[in-house]
This record gives structure tokens, C-alpha cells and sequence, in this order.
């Protein structure tokens, strides 16, 4: 948003290109609020992405108060999200690239709005872009953390008791109480009449760095554990 003109560009529907379109000339702020509403209806745009020009600092000087003015405005009457975005060097970035192209003075002063506003949407998209793909990474990193613990897989594991009889448990759930992991096991042996009872055991790792999975000795420490447990279940079902 300049003091004359409103630099204005479009991107495609897949969100990749930016396209620099005609600028809007600026008349008053009610006129321009309404003429970029409407700018946003007759594309169909999902969002609308305002240049923020802040100091050189991130601080917010005149001319970003008076673009904040005008968004808080539109955000009012527009029928999609508005979006600020740090616009810094822009204007001179497009003015540069003009140059560069061997744009006449006089054309240059026509099309540097909208040049701007292709920059300041193309960085909004990929910003935007990478955010999805840092999604996707983490995504993937955290299965791989998970592991065979994850919700999703119902860990089924083997354990033996002092007299040598094989035990099938399934991993429910893995708490964390003062810093240190517990994994909550229900055994899967158990008799249709018998009430299944939980086996609480601390996850450590040995020292190739693997999960392990050790008694809980201390009967105090057992008993903190099993009450962290219980309050859970107990939040869980009071938010159902």
C-alpha cells in the first residue's frame, strides 16, 4: 500500500505463481477498502495478503500503522482471510529488477506497485510452501521416533514371569511422570471374566541406545505413577 497507488497480484489456484496485476488507484480509505473487497470476490481468493512495511528494525513506523488501519477495516467486509506480510525492501527489490530489465524511468513508476506486490505474494508462498514441507519432514520423523510404541501399531510384547510362563501384553500407553517415560501394558491372556489388570514398567534405553523396559522397584514410585495414569483417564473422560 503506497500513498497513491495499492500494488496488487494474483497468484494461481495451486498457490505456486504470482502475477502482478493493475494497480489501484487510492482515493479515500473507505473507497479502497470496499474496491479490494470486491477485487477479492470477483477472483474467488482464498486469502488476501497485505504488505506490512516495517522499519528496517521490525519496528512499526507511520506508514505501517496506516496499512494495519486499512486492513483492520477490511478484515471487517472481506469474505476471506487477510494476512500481513513483512514487505521490507520490496519496492526497491522490484525498482532493482525493472532496472535490471532496462524499464524506462517514467514506465518503471507504472509498474513498480504491482512488481511489488508480486514479490511480497510470491514470498508469502514460499513461506508458505516450506512450512508444508517441514510439516511433512517432522511428520515423518516423528513415526520414525515413535516406532513400534506408536498409538497406531497396538505394540504387542512377550514378557516371562519368575516361574518362566510367556505373557502377551499390548502397550496402551506411554506417560511421562518427573521427567521419566512409563510404558502402561494390559495383558491380552486375560479371562473374559477376569478384570484385566495394568502393568506399569519404566522405559529406559540400554547402552546400544534402545528402548528397554525395567520393573519398577520402589513402591512409592509405582504408586505415583499408577495415580499419574488414573488422572489422566480421568481427564480423558471428562473432555469426552
Amino acid at each position: 500500500m503506497g500513498d497513491k497507488w495499492i500494488g496488487v497480484a494474483l497468484s494461481d489456484e495451486l498457490g505456486i505463481l504470482a502475477t502482478a496485476k493493475p494497480p489501484l488507484r487510492r482515493t479515500a480509505m473507505a473507497n479502497d477498502v470496499t474496491a479490494l473487497a470486491l477485487m477479492a470476490k470477483e477472483w474467488n481468493v482464498s486469502e488476501i495478503v497485505v504488505g506490512l512495511p516495517l522499519n528496517m528494525n521490525a519496528s512499526v513506523g507511520p506508514q505501517a500503522e496506516r496499512t494495519m488501519a486499512l486492513v483492520e477495516r477490511l478484515r471487517k467486509v472481506a469474505v476471506c482471510r487477510v494476512t500481513t506480510w513483512d514487505e521490507r525492501l520490496t519496492t526497491r527489490q522490484a525498482e532493482r529488477l525493472l532496472v535490471e530489465q532496462d524499464v524506462r524511468r517514467e514506465k518503471r513508476k507504472k509498474l513498480v506497485d504491482g512488481v511489488a506486490a508480486a514479490l511480497i505474494l510470491e514470498s508469502y508462498l514460499n513461506s508458505k510452501a516450506r512450512s508444508r514441507r517441514e510439516e511433512t519432514e517432522m511428520s515423518d520423523n516423528d513415526k520414525d521416533l515413535i516406532g513400534s510404541m506408536g498409538e497406531d501399531d497396538d505394540e504387542i510384547i512377550t514378557l516371562t514371569d519368575e516361574e518362566g510362563n510367556e505373557h502377551e501384553f499390548v502397550v496402551v500407553d506411554v506417560i511421562e511422570v518427573e521427567s521419566q517415560e512409563y510404558a502402561i501394558l494390559l495383558p491380552i491372556d486375560t479371562d473374559d471374566e477376569e478384570e484385566a489388570e495394568a502393568v506399569i514398567l519404566r522405559l529406559e534405553k540400554d547402552a546400544d541406545g534402545d528402548d528397554i523396559l525395567v520393573d519398577i522397584e520402589a513402591e512409592d514410585e509405582w504408586e505415583k505413577v499408577a495415580q499419574a495414569y488414573e488422572d489422566l483417564l480421568e481427564d480423558e473422560s471428562g473432555d469426552e
